[in-house]
């Protein structure tokens, strides 16, 4: 038996409008491991969250117009089981309770089974998977470092020491939700390729993937296509879609990192929007067809270790034809071994209603970070 995890406590400052807006969210994640034979295993880990400012106090929701309060949005999307619950929502504090992973895995030899809630990663790139059909996540939400996770089952066969085949599925009510794919990785000129394809919320779903080097930097890319099969509420609106991920990375010696990515979306909109909800969380489903709603997105990133015990970093997000920018600085100063602390901003700019270009979004977070 193992448990490690950590406490986090996030002080947010938002400016809507004229407004500024406070947050504070206390989030606590404890992980079990038990370990029962030298084939099985299983994994339980627990988020624990309790809001409490402005969000709480002010969006409180209407049954009859359909409007979800901010205990309905944080208790939203938990996948085919419900293993989530608001154990105190009073409008003034929101407790919530999620196990996130719930699964039992089996490997022997070149096999490896698990069944049960948990990550399902496809995807090589960093700021956005399109081969990422199970879990897409959003490179803004920055404080749910483990992502989400499904309700599924997933069986591996390792066929060399690179190379595997994978199948997965994931138990869904109904087509708008249900996933089932199969990949194949294998490595070849010192690069690692998979190829994919299955159903994925109504679409047949076809993609390809890569990463090695390009002289001493990284190289990695994503492809998938979809083409609606059966008619969802996901892919209501398109004939198909292809979506398109490359990124370039190096480290230096003196620990200065820089990544520059772009991304394609065939139903891509310039007169789209990053589509940020005001009390910063997703208020529908997020699949990988949601990573970005321009038909192109620009990427770039650099981290440096300043001292030994402060780390700071800059990402900047560009729209090419559009106006749309968003930039993303960051520091980390470690206190004592397992205990940071970060600052980090968050600032999207666009044309507003007036036709004034302006910082649409404004936010800065203070987050200290114990892990045990």
């Amino acid at each position: 038996m193992a448990i490690k995890g950590y406490i986090k406590n996030m002080s947010s400052f938002n400016i809507i409008g004229d407004s500024l807006w406070y947050e504070n969210l206390t989030h606590n994640r404890i992980n079990f491991a038990w370990y029962p034979t030298e084939q099985l295993s299983a994994y339980v880990e627990v988020r624990n969250r309790l809001f409490v400012g402005d969000f709480v106090k002010t969006f409180t929701g209407n049954d009859a117009l359909g409007i979800p309060s901010y205990g309905d949005i944080i208790n939203s999307n938990n996948d085919f089981f419900n293993l989530s619950a608001n154990w105190v929502d009073n409008g003034s504090v929101l407790l919530n309770v999620m196990v996130d992973r719930a699964y039992v895995e089996w490997a022997k030899n070149d096999w490896e089974i698990k069944a049960g809630r948990q990550r399902i990663n496809w995807g090589v790139n960093l700021a956005w998977n399109p081969n990422d059909l199970f879990n897409a996540y959003s490179f803004f939400d920055f404080d749910y470092e483990e992502r989400p996770g499904s309700d599924a089952l997933r069986i591996t066969y390792y066929t060399g020491v690179a190379s595997s085949i994978e199948v997965a599925a994931k138990a869904s009510k109904d087509m708008d939700h249900f996933v089932s794919a199969g990949m194949w990785k294998a490595n070849k000129w010192n690069y690692d390729f998979q190829f994919l394809g299955g159903i994925a919320q109504g679409d047949l779903a076809l993609g390809a993937g890569w990463a090695g080097n390009l002289g001493l930097a990284s190289l990695k890319g994503e492809l998938t296509y979809f083409k609606p099969v059966i008619n969802t509420e996901v892919n209501i609106g398109y004939d198909n879609i292809f979506l398109g991920a490359l990124s370039l990375d190096y480290s230096f010696a003196n620990s200065l990192y820089l990544n520059g990515s772009v991304m394609y979306n065939s139903n891509g909109s310039s007169d789209a929007n990053l589509g940020f909800s005001p009390v910063g969380q997703n208020t529908a489903p997020f699949t990988v067809r949601n990573l970005s709603p321009y038909p192109w997105s620009s990427f770039v990133q650099s981290s440096y270790q300043i001292t030994p015990l402060v780390y700071g970093g800059l990402a900047i997000m560009g729209y090419p034809g559009t106006s749309a920018l968003f930039i993303n600085p960051m520091i980390t100063y470690s206190i004592i071994q397992n205990l940071d602390v970060n600052l980090v901003g968050q600032f999207y700019f666009d044309t507003n209603t007036s036709g004034s270009y302006d910082a649409l979004s404004k936010s800065m977070f203070i987050r200290a970070k114990w892990s045990f």
